[in-house]
């Protein structure tokens, strides 16, 4: 169920981002981005059992809706990601800020530092969604990303032999994708495959490692963070991916 949940949630998530796309505004597509991220930072403390959840979960929420309007001032610059380098600069330091504030003794310092610095970083890369629609391959690689992340998440809770597990995601998820580009611009279909294979590793691989975080918490909202951890991700990777094929 848990792992049924995740799929749904993900899937969700993904649906979010291709209306937002395609409705040719990059607000309301910063606006599914920022709900995505106020999801992960409320599960993220619990999917990764860290202390001072509430802490966590605000500065990863700050970090990543930071990042989802700075996408959108940046989408008319030349170098858009350039300014994402000082925000995820400033968000190391907020994480050692938060752990500044915390009291009796800090416990478990190392894991609430890293854990919530990966936490910011996959908020952070949520932002790539927002920039996506203006690369040369536009809205036919938020698609392609769309269908290539939906079909992987979906496949990874299917009861596959562990050995094939996740190479099935992969393939599904590229098979997706590619499909996706050559039904969106067959002229580009081969730019767009290459999207869809990034994407679908990006998630095989995240789903390999946050599913079983989330099985083993049981936990609603840390299943919910695991389900938007690999949506946000694969909007900077779809986004980097269409850049240097596009």
């Amino acid at each position: 169920m848990t792992g049924v949940l995740g799929a749904i949630a993900s899937v969700a998530f993904a649906g979010l981002m291709v209306v937002a796309g395609y409705a040719a505004t990059p607000l309301l597509l910063a606006g599914a981005v920022a709900l995505a991220v106020l999801v992960l930072a409320l599960g993220w403390g619990a999917l990764l059992d860290l202390p001072t959840r509430r802490g966590t979960g605000l500065v990863i929420a700050l970090v990543g809706v930071g990042g989802a309007e700075l996408a959108v001032r940046a989408t008319t610059m030349t170098r858009p990601l350039a300014p994402f380098a000082a925000l995820l600069a400033g968000s190391v330091l907020l994480a050692f800020g938060h752990q500044l504030l915390r009291r009796h003794g800090r416990p478990h310092l190392v894991e609430s530092v890293t854990g919530t610095v990966s936490g910011q970083t996959v908020a952070l890369l949520g932002g790539g969604w927002v920039l996506l629609p203006g690369t040369r391959l536009a809205l036919p690689a938020l698609a392609v990303a769309v269908a290539a992340t939906v079909v992987a998440r979906i496949v990874a809770v299917l009861p596959v032999a562990e050995r094939f597990a996740g190479w099935s995601s992969l393939v599904a998820g590229a098979a997706a994708g590619g499909f996706t580009g050559v039904m969106l611009d067959p002229p580009r279909a081969m730019p767009l495959l290459a999207v869809g294979v990034v994407v679908a590793a990006v998630v095989a691989g995240l789903d390999r490692l946050l599913l079983t975080l989330a099985s083993s918490r049981r936990s609603v909202p840390g299943t919910l963070a695991a389900a938007a951890a690999p949506v946000l991700v694969v909007g900077t990777v779809a986004y980097a991916v269409a850049r240097l094929v596009g």
